[in-house]
């Protein structure tokens, strides 16, 4: 018997084993295939600016191989490009070169194929925020010196109407069409992207014009500055203070809707007042600031399962993606702890895992999952993973993208299809909202978030 048992233990030891390494070299070989580490730079120093764009250029076009999003017709676009930029005689002023690149990448038409700035880069920003509504760009936050203009709605600048304005910095990223709007909204902040695309006539400032609160129409010259940093775009529909604008006024509604307030707070879970409903916000698909959302998950699958709501709200509106394995069994979930409505909230801002987390959700639940707001911010099929390259001289960076996802339809090409979905299968023939309900100024002043309260009454059974 004992030697039975000596056995017994050994196979399972050796069982073990043997499935370790085989998950072991499962990861090595996706990592390997799908996460390849950029190009070595072996470059001499260059003897002149141009000599030094020119490597610059060479390096970007060796990242870019990498890239597997392209089609045949838009890679061939882009060498193209590639190929005038280097024969330029003289160099290209920064931004007109930084614009250039982004239009670039935009080509592969994939949301997540980008160039960004590096990260020891101070970009010169303008010092006011415009949040981005469906009725125009808004000033929600400003400096001391530019608080008159808070309220007030973009109209032009250096001349050009503001439609035009995001028109063209729509062409610095590929993607669907609220993606690029998106986009925009963050590229609208920073002068490099004003001047290199020929909005603003002057390096550093431009001339805005806006329609203040009163009805008045102010032009203003401003400069931009590097004592700030880039946000996402959403973090301007909360007037709360942020930690690195001090001084800084906002723009504050009549009064601040639920899904509006503690905005900095990566993931919420509030039971609804005068209402068997609850609300769940993620604004991220991994750990923010210290927040653990492996913790958060498992303390609300725990209270959802102790205490179960009627109908459920899902706020992932802001949520910008992350790692969807970390939310791919609370988003199964769900369904079993909630017996009533479930109402996702989405918008452009849901992208990369915040999608997947989307689709997860829709899938499980079925025929009691309804999406509200605006649509996502990708397609069903789109390539991420990858991997990123900074430039051997200006400060900017390209992220090269790998591994196709296809949520509606089969991908089983292992050559493209990231092999991790094998393992988190879904299937959804649309993430399009059920209802689209947009975000006016005008709601949003008054106090209204339509999408969540058209949300609280469906999930309620008060539609």
């Amino acid at each position: 018997m004992r030697r039975v048992l000596i056995r017994a233990a050994l196979g399972a030891l050796l069982f073990v084993l043997v499935a370790a390494g085989a998950a072991a070299g499962f990861f090595w070989a996706m990592t390997s295939h799908f996460n390849p580490a950029p190009p070595r730079m072996d470059y001499p120093k260059p003897g002149s600016a141009l000599e030094a764009q020119r490597q610059d250029i060479d390096y970007f076009d060796r990242l870019m191989a990498l890239d597997r999003s392209f089609s045949p017709a838009a890679r061939a676009e882009a060498e193209r490009r590639v190929a005038d930029l280097r024969a330029e005689k003289t160099p290209l002023a920064f931004p007109q070169f930084r614009a250039a690149l982004l239009e670039i990448a935009a080509l592969a038409d994939n949301g997540h194929t980008h160039v960004f700035y590096a990260d020891k880069a101070r970009p010169a920003l303008f010092p006011f925020r415009l949040a981005l509504f469906s009725d125009g760009l808004y000033v929600t936050h400003a400096s001391a010196g530019q608080a008159d203009l808070l309220g007030s709605r973009l109209l032009a600048i250096d001349g050009l109407p503001a439609d035009e304005v995001m028109q063209r910095l729509e062409k610095l990223r590929g993607g669907t069409a609220d993606w690029l709007r998106y986009n925009a909204n963050l590229q609208i902040e920073f002068s490099d992207s004003l001047y290199g695309t020929g909005v603003a006539h002057e390096p550093g400032q431009a001339a805005f014009r806006f329609l203040l609160p009163s009805g008045a129409v102010v032009e203003r010259e401003i400069a931009a500055d590097q004592s700030r940093n880039a946000h996402d775009p959403v973090r301007w529909y909360s007037p709360e203070p942020v930690s690195d604008l001090r001084g800084w006024r906002s723009f504050t509604p009549r009064a601040l809707p639920l899904t509006l307030r503690d905005f900095d707070a990566p993931f919420r879970e509030i039971r609804m007042p005068q209402s068997c409903a609850a609300l769940i916000q993620l604004k991220a698909n991994t750990d923010e600031d210290g927040h653990s959302i492996s913790d958060f998950l498992r303390k609300t699958e725990a209270d959802l399962e102790a205490h179960p709501p009627c109908a459920l709200i899902l706020d992932n509106r802001f949520n910008g993606g992350g790692d969807y394995t970390k939310t791919a069994h609370f988003a199964h979930a769900l369904p079993r702890l909630v017996p009533g409505n479930i109402v996702i909230l989405t918008s452009a801002a849901t992208f990369s895992a915040g999608i997947t987390t989307t689709a997860f959700v829709k899938e499980a639940a079925g025929a009691r999952a309804r999406i509200l707001g605006e649509p996502v911010g990708d397609r069903l099929a789109f390539f991420s993973e990858g991997g990123e390259g900074c430039l051997p001289h200006a400060p900017l960076c390209f992220s090269y993208e790998t591994g196709k996802h296809d949520y509606a339809h089969p991908c089983r090409d292992w050559r493209v299809c990231y092999w991790l979905n094998w393992f988190y299968p879904v299937r959804v023939k649309t993430l399009a909202p059920d209802e689209t309900i947009p975000m006016r100024f005008a709601d949003w002043q008054a106090g209204h978030d339509r999408a969540f309260e058209r949300a609280l009454a469906i999930a309620t059974g008060k539609d």
